[in-house]
């Protein structure tokens, strides 16, 4: 049996299921039920004519004339206190006003308000009633049953309430449940629009790439890539030959390194007589042999096979052998390296002409980018379907504990969402 069966003792005949977005009108239909609101309005008659008797038992006592012999002290005393009950009836007929309407929730303020006014007066009223009924003993006495009475009629109020606070409880967790989860489901279409719109952006990013892809097969496919592969072999080829050249002519000079040091040291101190030209190419000799003239080797074996200074004649023999071997095949291999350089700007410059090339990069960069801006925007939705997968956990969370209060108000009623 629900709250409303035992409340009224007969079936209340309401659908057994209910539409989530009807909730809320049902709610507040049986929360006014629960309320009893013909039984608030009768309460509420009684209430405003208990009032009316607080007010008139007031002045009645405030009219009271001393019946009998009393010290005058003690009038006196009586008189003081007196009005200080009167002055607390008034506070407690200011602060008490009795509401137009009977929902649960007005009602149940009206009852805790008026309850807390009530204790309050008759606190301070209780002290000064010992002192006052000794001299207007019916008139006091009147004032507080007066007031009892109200305390009463305010607690009448509230049983049809007070039976079911459970039910009271539940009706306000339905309430901020409902509220919840239409706020949830608001946050969850924001997310839903969000990760549609993220969806579409990556389907358009990947066809994007797969055409880009596509297009970048068909250029690396076509007979000028092909041209262009070759050119580039081509290029490595005369770049590795260069190479080996250039080791040919450095081995020609590293037997010799010893001896320049020798006689550019000696130069340095002096002791020996170069022109500015031959400085140079003896640098050159030990720094970037490839560079070194040719003629060098005839006038380095003139310097030497006039030295008397700088070496003995064994070593000074040694000395113009290796000279001779480099002046013999120097000349050879500068032509040859020289040539192979000028080969290989000349494969530079024609690489560089190829339009393909610049074709190439920039599909290879817009993929880049479109790949870069892909991840991005996966990272993002995966946080998107993150974060809704929390919402939808929460409102489903929210969905059962709103089941469960409605249940604890009809034990029949199914939520249909």
């Amino acid at each position: 049996m629900n709250w409303i069966e035992k409340l009224f003792g007969k079936k209340v005949q309401d659908p057994i299921e209910i539409k989530f977005e009807e909730l809320h009108a049902w709610l507040t239909s049986s929360e006014d039920r629960l309320s009893g609101g013909r039984h608030a309005e009768s309460v509420y008659s009684d209430i405003g004519e208990a009032l009316d008797g607080i007010s008139k038992s007031a002045s009645e006592l405030e009219k009271a004339e001393p019946e009998g012999r009393f010290h005058l002290k003690l009038v006196k005393i009586a008189i003081s206190n007196r009005e200080n009950m009167l002055k607390q009836v008034r506070l407690l007929m200011n602060n008490i006003n009795i509401p137009k309407t009977t929902d649960l929730k007005t009602v149940v303020e009206f009852h805790e308000n008026g309850m807390q006014t009530l204790t309050m007066c008759l606190e301070n009223m209780m002290k000064s009633y010992q002192y006052s009924k000794m001299v207007f003993f019916e008139d006091s006495k009147k004032v507080i049953a007066d007031v009892n009475g109200l305390g009463r009629l305010l607690n009448q109020l509230v049983e049809p309430i007070n039976s079911n606070r459970k039910v009271l409880e539940a009706f306000d967790n339905a309430e901020k449940a409902i509220l919840d989860i239409k706020n949830t489901c608001s946050r969850i279409d924001a997310e839903k629009k969000i990760i549609n719109e993220l969806e579409e952006k990556i389907s358009n990013f990947k066809k994007n790439i797969d055409l880009n892809n596509d297009n970048l097969a068909r250029l690396t496919n076509s007979e000028k890539w092909k041209q262009y592969t070759n050119s580039k072999n081509e290029l490595v080829e005369l770049e590795n030959k260069a190479k080996k050249v250039e080791s040919e002519i450095n081995g020609l000079f590293l037997p010799l390194n010893k001896t320049f040091l020798r006689i550019k040291l000696l130069s340095e101190e002096r002791k020996y007589e170069l022109s500015p030209a031959i400085k140079s190419e003896l640098l050159l000799c030990l720094t970037n042999p490839k560079s070194v003239c040719p003629e060098f080797c005839i006038e380095f074996e003139e310097i030497i096979r006039k030295d008397t200074v700088a070496f003995n004649p064994e070593k000074r023999g040694k000395i113009l052998e290796q000279i001779m071997n480099a002046g013999a095949n120097i000349r050879v291999l500068n032509k040859e390296y020289h040539t192979i350089i000028d080969n290989i700007s000349s494969k530079k410059d024609e690489i560089a002409g190829m339009d393909i090339v610049m074709e190439y990069i920039n599909l290879s960069s817009t993929i880049t980018a479109l790949q870069d801006n892909l991840a991005s925007f996966e990272k993002e939705i995966d946080v998107s379907k993150k974060h809704l997968k929390s919402l939808e956990d929460g409102v489903a969370l929210k969905k059962n504990e709103l089941q469960q209060s409605v249940f604890a108000i009809d034990n029949r009623k199914k939520i249909l969402y």
